[in-house]
């Protein structure tokens, strides 16, 4: 989806926190803003909600779906670049997850998600680093299970449901991070909540 892109001067250093379902995100999210005294950041309340309301991920059609979820993470962006005036950030997904979930199964081909996303990708605050955590696919379950207890989103209910599915995704979430700037990459499978945040701690100081 177009050459790589630099990050922009600003005060702070802005970090995503990527990964399929399962792999630890939010753990590490929220340990990175202790350590950092960092905001973490979500896609906005508003986008969630609505998501929801409309049954955004298995009613709509793929384009209009796509659209909406680039609009938002325009939305997270200016929302980011903002905070970063008055501290660091944490983001909790960026735009390659939305993207990824396109690649992995919808008809938009590569080509045309890469020539939907360009004209946007000037407007976007990079991030610093994205740190892409990944895990086995029994782990990934196993986890997902332990955690929503019979109530699990569409993207967890796929995971669940398909080794595949997490497979996919996790090699299109790898490239699409890659294409926004630096990464770094830690596999979770065997490591406890505290290795997690200390490894993951360890990446991001020394990146």
């Amino acid at each position: 989806m177009g050459s790589p892109l630099i990050a922009q001067d600003s005060t702070h250093k802005f970090f995503v926190v990527t990964g399929c379902n399962g792999v630890g995100k939010s753990t590490v999210a929220e340990a990175l803003r202790a350590r950092l005294g960092a905001e973490v950041f979500h896609y906005p309340v508003e986008f969630v909600r609505f998501r929801e309301r409309v049954s955004l991920d298995t009613a709509v059609q793929e384009l209009p779906r796509l659209l909406y979820y680039l609009g938002a993470t325009l939305h997270l962006s200016d929302l980011v670049r903002q905070q970063l005036t008055r501290s660091p950030v944490v983001c909790d997904r960026y735009l390659e997850s939305p993207v990824s979930l396109f690649i992995v199964e919808s008809n938009i081909s590569e080509a045309e998600l890469g020539n939907i996303c360009s004209p946007l990708l000037p407007y976007l605050r990079v991030p610093d680093v994205t740190l892409l955590l990944t895990t086995n696919y029994e782990t990934a379950c196993s986890r997902i299970r332990e955690r929503v207890r019979g109530r699990s989103s569409e993207a967890e209910r796929r995971v669940l449901e398909s080794p595949d599915f997490f497979r996919k995704r996790e090699i299109a979430l790898r490239t699409e991070s890659d294409r926004l700037g630096p990464m770094v990459e830690l596999d979770t499978t065997n490591l406890s909540i505290k290795e997690m945040c200390e490894s993951a701690w360890a990446l991001v100081k020394s990146s």
